[in-house]
């Protein structure tokens, strides 16, 4: 029986460090999950589908995170041609990043993007008056599943504060327990130390260890510094050229930069595999590549 007890207050610690580790755990820190990592690997593999049904399961684990919802944005627009889900996920980082004034707009200017490829798509489908009513239903189950999808996030996040305040209390109730019984209390009649007894009795025979989660944030933001040069523009002179990075420089802005429009910034990044890691993080002094744009961007 003890044996027993050992066993499941081990299995409720264990239980309760698991719940308690919450979202704010990851916001800031997401690259370091299992999940985010097998994403990039899938990512850089050409795997676009795969990572994102990774970076859709880390979601229920940290529906706050906004970098996760940017990188799904831009797969679901850049490579998987959904751009309903681009929207989306666009809309969402805008909404849990509101200080990033520095990208927001270049966000924007994605998520309207998004949504003409969204509309051409639905004119391709929907060729004839006919299928108005049609695409009308389509339209309203679409936002139907969105409606879903933000409940069901809500619902996580309050399940597991819920959850976490409960632990808490429970962990109170058996410190506390302990405490009493470690009192030295003075003698008691009979009939007292008997119903000290049954009480104690009824109380856990052990204080759970406390648990702490430290809810750090690191925050990331890009901020394009003016002046830097390239040795060949490639939106003017259509050749290879290079660019030097300099302090607060982010792919979008040298994109926004070199070509007139942030919506380049993969097209850098594909141009210097091997020289910018799977995170986009560049380094101050760094030579990158500048790719001429493809005959159909011009």
């Amino acid at each position: 029986m003890k044996k027993f007890g050992i066993l499941l207050s081990v299995a409720i610690a264990a239980s309760s460090a698991l719940i308690l580790t919450s979202c704010g755990d990851y916001v800031g820190k997401e690259k370091t999950h299992p999940l985010f990592i097998k994403a990039g690997t899938a990512k850089n593999a050409g795997n676009y589908l795969e990572a994102a049904k990774y970076l859709e399961e880390f979601l229920t684990i940290c529906p706050k995170s906004a970098e996760t919802h940017f990188r799904l944005a831009s797969l679901y627009g850049d490579n998987l041609d959904e751009p309903l889900k681009a929207v989306y996920h666009y809309r969402k980082y805008l909404e849990l990043a509101p200080n990033d004034t520095t990208n927001a707009d270049d966000i924007n200017g994605f998520t309207e993007l998004a949504k003409k490829r969204l509309y051409e798509k639905l004119k391709e489908e929907y060729k004839d008056n006919s299928a108005n009513i049609a695409l009308t239903e389509d339209l309203e189950k679409t936002k139907e599943r969105l409606n879903k999808y933000v409940e069901y996030s809500k619902a996580l996040e309050n399940q597991n504060q819920l959850m976490k305040q409960r632990l808490r209390e429970i962990a109170e109730q058996r410190r506390s327990a302990g405490a009493n019984r470690a009192q030295v209390s003075a003698p008691v009649p009979a009939t007292q130390r008997t119903t000290s007894s049954a009480r104690q009795s009824a109380a856990p025979s052990s204080p759970a260890a406390q648990i702490t989660a430290a809810n750090t944030a690191g925050s990331s933001s890009g901020a394009a510094a003016a002046g830097t040069a390239v040795s060949q523009k490639p939106a003017s002179g259509g050749k290879l050229g290079t660019y030097t990075v300099k302090s607060g420089d982010t792919l979008i802005g040298i994109s926004r930069k070199i070509y007139g429009s942030p919506r380049y910034y993969k097209l850098i990044a594909d141009a210097n595999k091997g020289v910018i890691p799977a995170n986009m993080q560049l380094r101050v002094g760094q030579v990158i590549r500048i790719p001429q744009l493809p005959a159909r961007s011009r």
